[in-house]
């Protein structure tokens, strides 16, 4: 998220990222945590800009599309911008079952999965992040949380009046692109918008597509302020 953050801080606009709980050291397996303890930081941070600034806008990548739509839910978000939005784990033909029926069967016997490549097809890009991500496994416990807090934000979906850009790569190899439709048609926002891609896989701000990305997220972050 960073180069997507320098973009917006170019535009004029006060930028600040945060690490969650769990994913915010420097170790090679990831730690078990909860989307409790990510939401709790994320609603700490919040509160500390909305003591600063009079408008708090939430740009969330996958998993924190649903923690800025959680957060939504309840609190004055000014936009919402969601890349890549993860309801679902990608399922390929060769699974058989859903991913997620891995997941709460086989996996409960499981700490963790190895990370086998970053979800880029820009490949320079990709061998860059490659050089400098810690993370080599995903952490299932963490990946099961996820699952309880995307039950939640379905359900409380038509609850966000929040002006929302959705922007989503029709290739995602990570999650499911129907999610992004989902939460675009229950949404319950007068104003939002799905944005497709057509040649990056789910790490969006670092692919292909990256500078189209920027543009979009500025453009509407300026418009949707005025």
């Amino acid at each position: 998220m960073e180069l997507l953050g320098r973009s917006l801080y170019q535009r004029g606009l006060t930028v600040q990222g945060i690490n969650y709980p769990g994913h915010d050291r420097p170790v090679s397996k990831m730690p078990a945590s909860t989307w409790e303890q990510w939401y709790a930081h994320v609603l700490d941070t919040y509160l500390s800009l909305r003591q600063r600034y009079r408008q708090v806008t939430v740009v969330g990548f996958s998993t924190g599309c649903l923690l800025g739509l959680h957060l939504a839910t309840t609190y004055p978000v000014q936009q919402l911008v969601l890349l890549s939005p993860y309801l679902a784990i990608k399922h390929q033909w060769y699974y058989l079952f859903r991913p997620e029926a891995y997941l709460f069967s086989l996996g409960q016997l499981i700490e963790d999965v190895p990370r086998f490549h970053l979800p880029i097809r820009d490949r320079s890009m990709q061998a860059a992040a490659e050089q400098v991500i810690f993370y080599k496994t995903f952490n299932l416990k963490a990946v099961r949380s996820t699952s309880q807090l995307i039950q939640k934000v379905k359900s409380a979906l038509p609850q966000v009046q929040t002006p929302t850009l959705i922007i989503q790569p029709r290739r995602d190899s990570v999650v499911e692109p129907w999610g992004a439709v989902f939460i675009q048609e229950n949404l319950g926002s007068a104003v939002k918008s799905l944005s497709w891609l057509e040649q990056s896989d789910h790490i969006i701000p670092l692919d292909l597509e990256r500078e189209s990305v920027f543009e979009q997220v500025g453009t509407f972050l300026e418009i949707a302020s005025n």
